[in-house]
């Protein structure tokens, strides 16, 4: 097999006020042992600190830490009607201008009802631009995750399938009828899982995760590696994929 490129859209970096977690020289150290060559990243205080001070948290981070910028944060929505973020337009162009591409909620840490109702100004403006919404927050939240996707059908969006086994009949069907989810895999230890999904759905579909810290990236590298698809399908798991997607958004 040729080398790959991995490009990992689930890692976590940064202190909580409860404990003490990784941060970007960790996460770099991980990446550079097991030859991952980008990240995205999340806050790992995203729930207790808040969105706006997590996203500007990771901004400050990233510059000050990642001088190759081989990292690139995720940002937070929260409902418009508090007034805690500025409008779509403004947000958006704080994306942009900080080369954020990629969105996340953290609705039930936020205490709030993730519907059209509360952000659907956020969404509906991420759905015009392509940008991608990582729903890591759903993870477990079946019931709520398919009441989402039914209010935001034609979202991009990028959802965790589930620790260990049993969950794919929580999420095929989700890959089945919405064309905008893409499924990341960290956890999803499941002999020739992997494969079947890629031959089923389309190994587009697919994003390599590792789910750092509380994973490292050998873990999921080395399923993927191994899953019996062919060179051109397996580097677009890797890597390939998470790029396109980055590339088409227009924030």
């Amino acid at each position: 097999m040729r080398d790959l490129s991995f490009f990992d859209v689930c890692c976590r970096v940064g202190d909580t006020p409860e404990r003490p977690f990784p941060g970007i020289a960790e996460l770099l150290r991980d990446m550079d042992k097991f030859g991952v060559d980008r990240a995205l990243v999340q806050h790992n205080a995203l729930g207790t600190m808040g969105a706006e001070n997590t996203n500007a948290e990771l901004v400050k981070m990233l510059k000050e830490q990642d001088p190759e910028n081989r990292l690139e944060g995720v940002w937070c929505i929260l409902p418009f009607q508090c007034g805690e973020l500025p409008g779509p337009e403004t947000f958006f162009g704080a994306m942009r201008e900080n080369k954020v591409r990629t969105l996340t909620l953290d609705s039930f840490s936020h205490r709030y009802i993730p519907c059209r109702l509360s952000v659907g100004k956020y969404l509906d403006e991420a759905v015009k631009r392509r940008v991608p919404v990582l729903l890591s927050c759903f993870a477990g939240k079946w019931a709520e995750l398919y009441a989402f996707l039914r209010e935001f059908p034609e979202l991009l969006c990028i959802i965790h399938c589930g620790d260990k086994w049993g969950c794919d009949r929580m999420f095929r069907p989700l890959l089945e009828t919405y064309p905008g989810v893409r499924l990341e895999f960290s956890g999803y230890w499941v002999p020739e899982g992997i494969a079947d999904l890629a031959r089923t759905y389309g190994a587009e579909r697919l994003l390599y995760g590792s789910g750092f810290p509380r994973y490292n990236q050998g873990s999921s590298m080395l399923q993927l590696k191994y899953c019996g698809l062919d060179d051109r399908d397996i580097a677009l798991i890797a890597g390939k994929n998470l790029e396109n997607l980055l590339e088409e958004s227009s924030c």
